[in-house]
């Protein structure tokens, strides 16, 4: 695949160098004619030509169609919710050293049974299977009175909630089993830092789990638009519109591990965007974590069709995305494997400082979707309890925190 050197930038750039950009519009395209689904020398061959089903869809259609993605709680979800909360809380306190936050209790396997929501959690595992599993890929809950809880009463609700869509994953090399989206400063020109910890935008994404979550807290005072697209309506655009980068997006990748790098692993993986798995088409990218991996021995900078392609997803996913700004009390889920995901850079004030909790859920041991092995090198391997791990180094442990660090 043809290559075009770009130097190292000084500061913080994720879009596609100008160099690039101009070598893309100069080169000779190949053959359009070629029958890239039906040939068995191509990478797109026994891949679907089209995906057809709720998830595919666009924007503009579910802004016109709430009840596929939305759902308000009523007074006695809310007091259900409430009462399981405070609950666990003073259950587990009567028994639980102070050293020893009682919340990673939330994080175990059958956790669901430590936050009993008799009525409520029978609709979270009907709208898991319907919504997030065989739906859009997309589900909102509007409603909790989030102003009325403490750090640990929130990150208790929020655990307790997500317990019955599936098991909490390490997010980061700090065994965060519960993440904050907020600004720490973080600075984005380093090739190590997770965005999330940064104001800067976040270009469309998935993340290393079956399920994301994100809790509503607080929002900025400006920006921090959250978008999601169909990662099938962005496959199904490219593969109709340029089959010869269709065939780029199946092939592997070099992703970064941003220096969160497992034991007896390479600092990086290697994975395409789209593969099948099951019969069905499973997605993953996140472009922050593709443009930089030639700083690694053993990897190869981007290629021109590579670049290409990232732009694609990025233009599509914009283009037929559902927008949205989260308030306080909204819960977002979306299903990793089809949906792609991004937010708009924001700006903080005295009084409004943008802060999100994040779960990452695994459901693959509870009737989600089965997972190839080499997403393995991804999502990691499996705890005792037959849970994945997700991000995994030496001397970790799982925790809980109840703010970000």
């Amino acid at each position: 695949m043809a290559q075009v050197s770009v130097s190292s930038p000084s500061v913080w750039a994720i879009e596609t160098p100008k160099e690039i950009k101009a070598a893309i519009q100069e080169r000779q395209l190949p053959d359009q004619t070629r029958n890239w689904f039906s040939d068995e020398t191509s990478p797109l061959f026994d891949f679907p030509q089209k995906i057809t089903g709720e998830s595919v869809w666009y924007g503009e259609d579910l802004e016109n169609d709430l009840d596929k993605w939305m759902y308000h709680l009523n007074q006695e979800e809310i007091n259900e919710i409430d009462a399981a909360v405070h609950n666990f809380l003073v259950s587990l306190n009567e028994f639980i050293p102070s050293s020893k936050t009682p919340l990673i209790r939330l994080a175990e396997r059958n956790s669901k049974e430590l936050f009993p929501l008799p009525n409520f959690g029978k609709i979270l595992r009907e709208k898991r299977d319907a919504h997030l599993l065989n739906g859009t890929g997309l589900w909102l809950i509007r409603g909790f009175p989030i102003h009325k809880y403490n750090a640990e009463e929130r990150s208790t609700l929020f655990l307790g909630v997500g317990s019955h869509l599936g098991a909490p994953v390490s997010q980061n090399g700090k065994g965060h089993l519960l993440g904050h989206v907020k600004d720490l400063g973080s600075d984005p020109a380093n090739p190590d830092t997770r965005i999330y910890t940064t104001h800067e935008r976040q270009w469309f994404h998935t993340d290393g789990c079956d399920i994301v979550g994100l809790l509503c807290v607080q929002i900025s005072e400006a920006g921090g638009e959250s978008s999601v697209a169909s990662a099938h309506t962005v496959y199904n655009e490219i593969v109709s519109r340029r089959p010869d980068l269709g065939a780029v997006l199946v092939s592997d990748f070099y992703f970064d591990r941003k220096g969160e790098i497992p034991p007896g692993m390479d600092p990086f993986w290697k994975l395409p965007i789209y593969f099948k798995e099951d019969g069905k088409l499973i997605s993953s990218t996140d472009r922050n974590f593709l443009i930089r991996t030639s700083r690694h021995p053993g990897t190869e900078p981007l290629s021109l069709d590579q670049w290409e392609v990232l732009d694609l997803i990025e233009g599509y996913s914009k283009e037929f995305a559902l927008h949205m700004i989260l308030q306080p009390g909204d819960m977002q889920w979306v299903h990793n494997h089809k949906i792609f995901h991004s937010r708009e850079k924001y700006i903080d004030s005295e009084t409004k400082r943008r802060h999100l909790l994040r779960l990452w859920l695994t459901t693959e041991h509870d009737g989600g979707w089965k997972l190839p092995e080499k997403l393995q090198v991804k999502f990691g391997g499996f705890r005792p309890d037959g849970v994945r791990t997700g991000v995994i180094v030496p001397g970790m442990e799982f925790r809980v925190p109840l703010d970000a660090e």
